[in-house]
C-alpha cells in the first residue's frame, strides 16, 4: 500500500502535491487500462462494456483480483497482457516505473520526486534514490522470473510449450504482486490440477509472502546475516504474520465443525495444504483454490480479519497493514500495564506514529461500514457476504463469496472506489483533502473526558 507523508498533522503543500500525483497517476493508469480493455481485440466473444472494462482495469491496477467476467474465457491474449501490465504497474508502483523512465531518458530526478519515491517505497534515506529504485525493480523482476521458472518446471508435464511458460509467468506475477488474478477459472480443474500439489503451493506462497512483506523488510532480512540486527518494524511484522497464519490454521482445517463444506471429502493432508494456502493468500493475494462460498462463517470471518489487516506497508499488499495493528496492540498493552509510553523490544513508539495508526484504523473501519450500508441499500442480500466483499475490495485481496458478479452499476462503482482507496492508502487521500495547518494563537486548558 502506498504510504502518506510521515509528518502527520503537518500537511505541507508539497505533501499534498505528492498525494495528488499519486491519485491522478493511478486514475490515469486505470483510464488507459479501461480504454485498452474496451478494444474489440481485448475480448474473445464480445467487446467488454465500459463498465466491465473500468472495473477490471481498477481491479488490476489496484492488484485486487475481483472480476465481473472470467478472464480466462472472456479476455483474449491481448486483454490478458493488458491485465498483466496493469498488475505490474500497480504492484511495483507507477512512481518506481517513472523513475526508471527518467533514468532511461537521461532526466535528473529532482528533490520533489525523490521525496515522493521515498514515501512510495517506504525508504527513509534520500541519497541515491534513483539507483535504489532501479535495484528494486531489477530484484522484483528477477523474483517473478524465478517464480515463473519454478512453476514452469512443474507444469510443463501437463502444460507443454509456450502455453505452460505463459501461464507460469502470469501466475507468478499475480502471486508476487498479491493481485489475485488467475487464468484457471472456468477450466476443468482448479490451478490446472495442481491445487493439491505441495510444490506448486509452496512456490506461490513464497511469492505472496515476499511481495506482502515489502522492500524495507526484504532489505532488513537480507542484511541480517551480516549485522545480526532486525528493525522493530520487521520483528513486529513477522510476529503478527506468524500469529495470523497459525490462527488461521487452527480454524480452517476444522471448517466442517462450523457447518462448512469447502473441505468436504478431502484427505487430511490436502485439507491442511489448501488451508495453509488460503490463509497465506488472505493476506491480500486472493488466489482461490477452494469454494469460499461453502466456508463456514467462522472460517470466512477468520479470512476476513486477515484480509482487513493485510500485509506490510510499502509492499504489494493492502489492508490497514500489519504495522498499524501492531502499533495499536503495543499501545493498548502499554496502557494496560500503566506505562506512560508505548514500548516494544526496548524501543519507544512515537506519539505521531500512534496517532497515524489510530487515524488509519478509524478511517478504514468507517469507510468499510459506510460502503457496506450503501451496498445493502442498493442490493439487499446477506449481510456477511456484503461485508466480506467490502473488506476484500478495501484490502485489495480479491476473495469473494460470489457477490461480485451480482453487482449492479452502483455496486460496481462502490467496490471500484474501495479498491482505489485501499491501494493508495487512507492517509494519502486524507493528506490530499487536508486544509493548511492554521497556527493557534491561544492555548486552551486541559479537561478530562470520561471514556470506557
Amino acid at each position: 500500500m502506498e504510504e502518506a507523508p510521515s509528518s502527520f498533522g503537518r500537511h505541507s503543500p508539497q505533501a499534498r502535491r505528492n498525494a495528488l500525483i499519486l491519485v491522478i497517476g493511478f486514475a490515469l493508469i486505470i483510464l488507459i487500462g479501461a480504454i485498452l480493455l474496451r478494444l474489440p481485440a481485448a475480448a474473445t466473444h464480445r467487446p467488454l462494456t465500459w463498465e466491465e472494462a473500468f472495473f477490471i482495469s481498477t481491479s488490476a491496477t489496484t492488484v485486487t483480483g475481483l472480476v465481473v467476467i472470467t478472464p480466462a474465457l472472456d479476455l483474449s491474449l491481448f486483454g490478458q497482457l493488458v491485465v498483466l501490465v496493469l498488475m505490474e504497474v500497480g504492484g511495483a508502483g507507477f512512481i518506481a516505473f517513472s523513475v526508471l523512465l527518467f533514468i532511461l531518458i537521461g532526466r535528473r530526478v529532482g528533490l520533489a520526486n525523490r521525496m515522493l519515491i521515498q514515501q512510495t517505497l517506504g525508504v527513509f534515506e534520500g541519497a541515491h534514490i534513483a539507483r535504489f529504485t532501479l535495484m528494486v525493480l531489477t530484484t522484483v523482476f528477477s523474483i517473478q522470473l524465478a517464480g515463473a521458472g519454478l512453476l514452469w518446471l512443474r507444469w510443463r508435464e501437463t502444460l507443454p510449450g509456450a502455453q505452460g511458460a505463459y501461464l507460469a509467468l502470469f501466475h507468478s506475477i499475480s502471486a508476487f504482486n498479491n493481485a489475485g488474478f488467475d487464468l484457471y477459472a472456468g477450466t476443468n480443474s482448479i490451478l490446472f490440477g495442481y491445487d493439491s500439489d505441495p510444490y506448486t503451493l509452496v512456490v506461490l506462497m513464497l511469492l505472496i509472502l515476499i511481495g506482502g512483506f515489502g522492500i524495507v523488510i526484504g532489505i532488513d532480512l537480507a542484511t541480517y546475516p551480516w549485522d545480526r540486527r532486525l528493525m522493530v518494524h520487521t520483528r513486529l511484522t513477522l510476529t503478527i504474520s506468524a500469529i495470523l497464519i497459525l490462527g488461521g490454521m487452527l480454524v480452517l482445517p476444522a471448517d466442517s465443525l462450523f457447518e462448512g463444506a469447502a473441505f468436504a471429502g478431502m484427505p487430511l493432508g490436502e485439507r491442511l495444504w489448501k488451508s495453509l494456502f488460503s490463509v497465506v493468500a488472505a493476506r491480500t493475494a486472493g488466489l482461490t483454490i477452494i469454494s469460499l462460498d461453502q466456508l463456514g462463517h467462522a472460517s470466512a470471518l477468520t479470512l476476513m480479519v486477515s484480509m482487513f489487516i493485510g500485509g506490510a506497508p510499502a509492499s504489494m499488499a493492502g489492508g490497514v497493514t500489519i504495522s498499524t495493528v501492531a502499533v495499536l496492540i503495543v499501545s493498548v498493552y502499554s496502557t494496560v500495564r500503566g506505562l506512560p509510553q508505548a514500548i516494544v523490544y526496548g524501543r519507544t513508539i512515537p506519539l505521531e506514529t500512534i496517532a497515524k495508526a489510530v487515524a488509519i484504523m478509524t478511517v478504514s473501519t468507517l469507510l468499510c461500514l459506510l460502503a457496506s450500508i450503501l451496498l445493502l441499500v442498493d442490493m439487499p442480500t446477506e449481510f456477511f457476504a456484503v461485508i466480506f466483499e467490502v473488506v476484500s475490495a478495501f484490502s485489495n485481496t480479491g476473495y469473494s463469496l460470489g457477490l461480485t458478479t451480482q453487482l449492479g452499476t452502483v455496486g460496481r462503482v462502490i467496490i471500484a472506489f474501495l479498491m482505489f482507496w485501499g491501494r493508495l492508502g487512507p492517509l494519502t487521500l486524507v493528506v490530499l483533502l487536508a486544509q493548511r495547518e492554521r497556527p493557534l494563537h491561544a492555548r486552551y486548558p486541559h479537561e478530562q473526558i470520561v471514556i470506557g
